[in-house]
């Protein structure tokens, strides 16, 4: 293949040690590691995308987290068990009971627990997707639209 285009970029002095240790390391030139680095991104991301459009902003990681749902806008307590199936920085996947009432762009409340975090996770989500679940339950996407700076902080640890 031809290469007959020079990219420049900025980075820092830290970042361009590593790549050169990887470069002393693999007995290649520093362009050459960067070139592959690039290329396997963009190949990744291709076979990800797959004939469709990706539409998701974030990549999601597939998980088991046991959760509580709620509405502040129920008259009354309508505090709900539930277990997280997939999240990202913009949102989840959770499964609840079949019972409990939803409303497709309505909004709830969710709590759950990050493996090694003393404290939990608390966001305000609007409901995207009502899909059935197993046989007593069904799972709801939903996007975040509120949470505390330290909340936002542990998912993206978690999710890095």
């Amino acid at each position: 293949m031809k290469k007959d285009v020079t990219i420049c970029f900025r980075t820092n002095e830290e970042l361009k040690q590593a790549l050169e240790k990887i470069a002393d390391v693999e007995r290649r030139s520093l362009s050459s590691i960067i070139e592959n680095m690039l290329r396997s991104q963009v190949k990744d991301r291709m076979e990800l995308k797959g004939t469709k459009k990706e539409r998701r902003r974030y990549q999601r990681k597939d998980v088991s987290l046991p959760a509580f749902v709620y509405s502040q806008e129920a008259k009354e307590s309508t505090l709900q068990t539930g277990i997280v199936n997939s999240i990202s920085l913009g949102g989840l996947r959770i499964s609840i009971p079949q019972d409990y009432e939803v409303i497709h762009d309505s909004e709830f409340d969710t709590i759950f627990s990050i493996p090694n975090e003393k404290t939990p996770v608390k966001m305000r989500c609007t409901i995207k997707r009502i899909t059935k679940g197993g046989d007593s339950t069904k799972e709801l996407g939903a996007d975040f639209i509120d949470g505390d700076f330290p909340s936002y902080q542990k998912l993206h640890r978690y999710l890095a």
